[in-house]
């Protein structure tokens, strides 16, 4: 026995074989069978964390609102507003991100299928929004800022805090400033870093390396001098310890602002749904991120059908670096869809600006509506004065969906059926409040892509906002676990 224990290797395979009788003592015991179960489980969504970043411009006015669906079963909530599962009571807690945290508005809020809503024009730090129980299942933020005076619309989906964000950013001559907003909602400092790619090539400073974000802090980073003359960028920012909320604020010349929503990661295959239609310009920005060049098509589908046009296949994308496709033609001033496949992964998005330059809007690539966990979507409240468009494609085939308007005092309207014919984006017009908001949900036909345009004015005048709709699940699908010598051995 001295000697086995004496080496090194007969001890890793005594480990090894004791292990090994372990897991098979215990398989027997419980009776479970290692091949696993036959079907995902799921558990009710019971928290979530929002940061809205500090509103921009002066003179106009900012709501931040919320709109929770609930847990499947679980009603409205009331009473202590406790934090119970599915079905249960929940509570909505909104308060400054600072160390002191200064509640905001009516909090806490225990009410799910009511809108959320307080103005938060003067908030000089990030907004943060807790849910817990009912209140965090189906749970939507958003933050939008309208003009007091002159049409001015931008609209941003508070960000969750996160370790990696990417952006398609607007670049070119007219651009003024392009500022990155980060948020830390933790106790402990984050540190983060930021990479930029460019038309031509990767672009960085020391200013962009080991960002500090302090406990319940927020800090601003300026990237106008790093972009600045690129026609096309895309922003990655990922943290080294901690984590945090990213949002991205553009301001061209004139009065062309807006924030620039997070796009999907890096994948070979993304669609941009909710461009909205009219005059002025439409970029697609596409860009890789590896050492290897990518060769990209482009599918463009409208109320009409798929757009036919020659400069929307083998576009090329240099290495680390971004390029950009005009959309006008194959739009034709019409609300469109854009699918990107590429033979490499790249970061695509798209940039909008009316021709006089005085409105910008930006679309991001965003993942579908679909399945019975992500088919429904939730749109808080927009800010009266402002109207509001859904935009729908169904790509593989036929769908249909059904949307619920809901008031800024919770109201919920009649339910309006919505036909989604495969190959085409569809902006039916949908009687609702000045104002509200909507909950989507997908009633035939997967996957469906979605977007809200947000506009306040008319006319040559009218100033927009986009923003896709993400799923709000109320239930996730917890990962599968196995018993396996790999579920108690790393």
């Amino acid at each position: 026995m001295r000697l086995i224990v004496e080496n090194r290797f007969a001890l890793l395979v005594l480990v090894a074989i004791a292990l090994t009788a372990l897991f098979g003592v215990a398989a027997v015991t419980q009776g479970v069978d290692p091949g696993g179960a036959e079907e995902a489980a799921t558990a009710p969504v019971e928290s979530d964390l929002r940061l809205c970043p500090p509103p921009q411009g002066e003179d106009r006015a900012t709501t931040t609102a919320a709109l929770a669906t609930g847990a499947p079963g679980g009603g409205e909530s009331g009473g202590d507003g406790g934090e119970g599962g599915e079905g249960g009571e929940g509570r909505l807690t909104v308060a400054e991100n600072t160390a002191e945290a200064a509640p905001v508005g009516e909090s806490p809020f225990t009410r799910t299928g009511h809108v959320w809503s307080a103005d938060t024009s003067g908030a000089e730090a990030a907004t943060a929004v807790t849910a817990r129980g009912a209140m965090a299942a189906g749970l939507e933020v958003a933050q939008t800022t309208v003009g007091e005076d002159d049409p001015y619309a931008t609209e941003v989906r508070c960000p969750a805090p996160t370790t990696s964000t990417w952006f398609a950013a607007p670049g070119g001559t007219t651009l003024e400033g392009l500022r990155l907003f980060l948020a830390n909602p933790d106790g402990e400092p984050a540190t983060a870093n930021v990479d930029i790619y460019l038309s031509d090539g990767p672009s960085y400073s020391d200013d962009t390396r080991g960002i500090a974000v302090e406990g319940r802090g927020h800090t601003e980073v300026d990237l106008t001098e790093l972009i600045q003359g690129s026609p096309a960028a895309v922003v990655h920012v990922r943290t080294n310890a901690g984590r945090v909320a990213a949002s991205l604020f553009a301001e061209r010349d004139g009065a062309g602002e807006d924030w620039v929503p997070p796009t999907t990661a890096p994948a070979r295959s993304h669609v941009v749904p909710g461009i909205p239609g009219g005059g002025g310009s439409r970029r697609l920005i596409v860009a890789t991120v590896g050492d290897t060049p990518a060769t990209a098509d482009v599918a463009v589908y409208t109320p009409e059908g798929r757009a036919e046009h020659e400069n929307l296949t083998g576009l090329g994308v240099p290495p680390a670096a971004g390029t950009f496709l005009s959309l006008e033609g194959p739009l034709a001033e019409q609300p469109g869809t854009a699918v990107v496949r590429s033979d490499q992964p790249v970061v695509v998005g798209v940039a909008m600006e009316r021709e006089d330059g005085q409105d910008t809007a930006y679309a991001p690539a965003a993942p579908p509506l679909a399945g019975p966990l992500n088919g429904t979507a939730v749109v808080p409240a927009a800010p009266e004065g402002t109207e509001s468009l859904l935009v729908f494609a169904a790509l593989e085939e036929d769908a249909a969906a059904v949307v619920t308007p809901v008031d800024a005092d919770g109201r919920a309207g009649d339910p309006v059926d919505v036909e989604i014919p495969a190959g085409r984006t569809t902006a039916p017009e949908i009687e609702a409040p000045e104002g509200a908001g909507f909950v989507v949900r997908v009633s035939e036909g997967a996957p469906v892509y979605a977007g809200r345009v947000l506009t306040q004015g008319s006319g040559g005048d009218a100033a927009t906002s986009a923003l896709p709709l993400l799923p709000a699940p109320a239930r996730i699908v917890l990962p599968g676990v196995e018993d396996s010598l790999t579920s108690v051995v790393p």
